[in-house]
C-alpha cells in the first residue's frame, strides 16, 4: 500500500480545542461519546440547522463555514460518502462560542478564536484524500459494516488513514479492495496489533498490506471493477458479522469481481460461502479471547 499512497494520520487532537471538537453529526445515531454534542436536524440551501444531543436547542450554521469529514467510522454503512459524512468546522460564525459553551469554561471560550478555527482547516488541507482506511478496526462491532471509504471531494475521518496521491478512479478501485473479504483475510492473517476488542493498523503494516496496482490492470478488468463500485458505492451494508453469517449479495458481489481479476478458476459461491464462514468463526474467536483477557486483567487487579 504504501508504495501506491502517502499515509497521513487523522486523530480527533487535530480538530479540537480543550473538550470541544468541530465535528457536527449527520446522523443522531453517529452520536456515541460524550464529547459528541451536535447533530444535523435540517439541511437548507446555503445552512444547516443543528441540534443538541440533550437539550431543546437548535442553532443555523452557514455551509460555507463548514466542509464534509467522518467523526468516526462507526455505523458509516456506505462506501461512498461523498453525501454520507458529517460536517466539520472550517471557517469562524459568530455561533461558536455558543456551541462550545457546553464542554469549555467560560475563560476557555474567551480564548477559542478565529486562528484555532484556522488551523483546523490548515490540517484538513494538508490531511485530505479520495480514499480512507480504517485505523482502529472492531470487526465484530455491530456498528462496523466497511473499514475503506470513496469520496468525490477529498476529505479525513478520524481514526481512518488518508491515503493520498490516488486519483478519483485509482481511489474507488482501492475502496472495493480494501473492502473486500480477501483483504479481510489478510489483515486477520497479518496479526494486526489487538488492543482489547480492537485491532490497530500501524503506519508500518501499510508497508506490508498487498493491494492491487489499479494501473497494472487490464482496460477491462478496470472497467468491470468501477462498474461492480457504481453499482455498490452506495448500498447500504449490515455489520461485517451479518454480512459473513448471511452471506451478504453485495459482498458477494465485490469478492467475485476481485476473484475474477485475480484468476480463479474454482467453484467460487463453494468458495466464499467457506470463506465467510471461516472469517465470521475467527472474528467470533477473536472477540472471545478479548473478553477473557480482560476478565483475567480485572481478577489481577483485584487481587
Amino acid at each position: 500500500m504504501a508504495s501506491l499512497a502517502e499515509a497521513q494520520e487523522c486523530d480527533l487532537r487535530h480538530y479540537k480545542f480543550k473538550n470541544f471538537h468541530g465535528f457536527i453529526l449527520k446522523d443522531a445515531k453517529r452520536l456515541q461519546r460524550k464529547t459528541d454534542h451536535w447533530f444535523l436536524e435540517k439541511e437548507k440551501s446555503d445552512s444547516i440547522i443543528v441540534r443538541h444531543r440533550e437539550l431543546i436547542h437548535t442553532l443555523e450554521v452557514p455551509l460555507n463555514c463548514l466542509t464534509k469529514a467522518l467523526r468516526r467510522f462507526s455505523y458509516v454503512d456506505t462506501i461512498d460518502v461523498t453525501e454520507n459524512s458529517d460536517y466539520l468546522i472550517q471557517n469562524w460564525f459568530d455561533k461558536i462560542p455558543e456551541m462550545a459553551r457546553y464542554t469549555l469554561s467560560s475563560k476557555e471560550i474567551s480564548a477559542l478564536n478565529s486562528e484555532i478555527i484556522n488551523s483546523w482547516k490548515n490540517k484538513f488541507e494538508r490531511k485530505k484524500a479520495h480514499l480512507l482506511l480504517a485505523r482502529r478496526l472492531y470487526l465484530s462491532s455491530p456498528g462496523t459494516c466497511l473499514i475503506a471509504f470513496y469520496s468525490d471531494n477529498p476529505t479525513i475521518g478520524i481514526d481512518l488513514w488518508s491515503l493520498k496521491g490516488i486519483s478519483k478512479e485509482d481511489a474507488k478501485i482501492l475502496a472495493l479492495w480494501l473492502n473486500s473479504s480477501i483483504n479481510i483475510l489478510q489483515l486477520l492473517y497479518m496479526g494486526v496489533a489487538c488492543e482489547g476488542p480492537w485491532m490497530k493498523l500501524h503506519d508500518y503494516m501499510l508497508d506490508r498490506l498487498l493491494v492491487p496496482d489499479p494501473k497494472a490492470l487490464t482496460p477491462k478488468e478496470k472497467a468491470e471493477l468501477l462498474r461492480v463500485f457504481n453499482n455498490t458505492k452506495e448500498i447500504i451494508f449490515r455489520s461485517f458479522m451479518e454480512q459473513f453469517k448471511t452471506r451478504d449479495k453485495n459482498r458477494k458481489t465485490i469478492d467475485r469481481a476481485w476473484l475474477q481479476v485475480l484468476g480463479y478458476k474454482g467453484d467460487v459461491d463453494q468458495f466464499l460461502d467457506r470463506l465467510y464462514s471461516s472469517l465470521a468463526d475467527e472474528i467470533e474467536l477473536l472477540k472471545s479471547l478479548m473478553a477473557e483477557k480482560e476478565v483475567q486483567e480485572e481478577t489481577a487487579e483485584e487481587e
